[in-house]
Parts: C-alpha cells; sequence; structure tokens
C-alpha cells in the first residue's frame, strides 16, 4: 500500500498494519532540523523549507507565498507542532516514514497532512 497526500481513505491504523513506523521524536528532529526539506502539502501545493535547531522556519510554496514560523517536536508524545505567522495552517502531526519520506498524520483532523520528500542538510536557498 502507498499512500498519497490525497488519499483520505488509508487510516493511521492501516498504515501502521502495513509496516511503516512512526517516528519517536528524536529520530524526527535528527531528519527535519538544520534541514532544507522539499515536500507537498495534502492539497497539492509544493514547496521548500528550512527548520533550524532551534525549530524556526522558513518556507516558501509554488505559488509564492512565502512565511516564516516555529515548530516543536513533543518528545513523549511524538509529535511535530507547526505555527506559521500567517496565511499557511498550523497543525500537530505523527509522523511517519514511508519508503524514506516523511508523511505527517495530523493529530486533530486524523488526516494525512504533508509529506517531507527531500532532505538536505543546512539551509539552502529558499526559493521554489
Amino acid at each position: 500500500m502507498k499512500i498519497e497526500n490525497t488519499d483520505l481513505i488509508i487510516t493511521e491504523k492501516m498504515a501502521i498494519d502495513n509496516g511503516y513506523q512512526q517516528l519517536s521524536g528524536e529520530e524526527l528532529k535528527q531528519r527535519i532540523f538544520g534541514k532544507t526539506v522539499r515536500g507537498e502539502h495534502h492539497n497539492g501545493r509544493k514547496y521548500v523549507g528550512y527548520t533550524d535547531q532551534n525549530g524556526n522556519m522558513e518556507g516558501i510554496n509554488d505559488r509564492g507565498s512565502h512565511h516564516f514560523g516555529e515548530s516543536s517536536i513533543n518528545i513523549e508524545d511524538k509529535t511535530l507542532t507547526v505555527k506559521w505567522d500567517k496565511g499557511w495552517e498550523n497543525w500537530t502531526s505523527r509522523a511517519y516514514d514511508v519508503d524514506g519520506e516523511i508523511k505527517f498524520f495530523d493529530s486533530t483532523t486524523s488526516k494525512w497532512r504533508t509529506t517531507f520528500k527531500q532532505f538536505e542538510d543546512r539551509k539552502k536557498a529558499i526559493i521554489y
């Protein structure tokens, strides 16, 4: 089973039953903090973003919408919380490794939210 961002009929339990592993808070921090990521939002918007070691974020999408925010990881709950300065949605999600990508399951809406597809060490140009 492959989880697509637009495939809302795949439940979190189905993903777990098919072997997708939830990332621990520490694993999540190692994989995204201090990295530039490229990904896709559940609505199809593509983006590039950077999160520093303190959780400060900067991102831009394929429409040129450019925002700043903060993220935090709850180690005990294994969740990532994202809060943007304006315009973009704030969310809290659990993260799963799916074939090398990170897919986020929103713990509030119970829907797949965002996929981080490519990871680069350090901050790269935040342009789309």
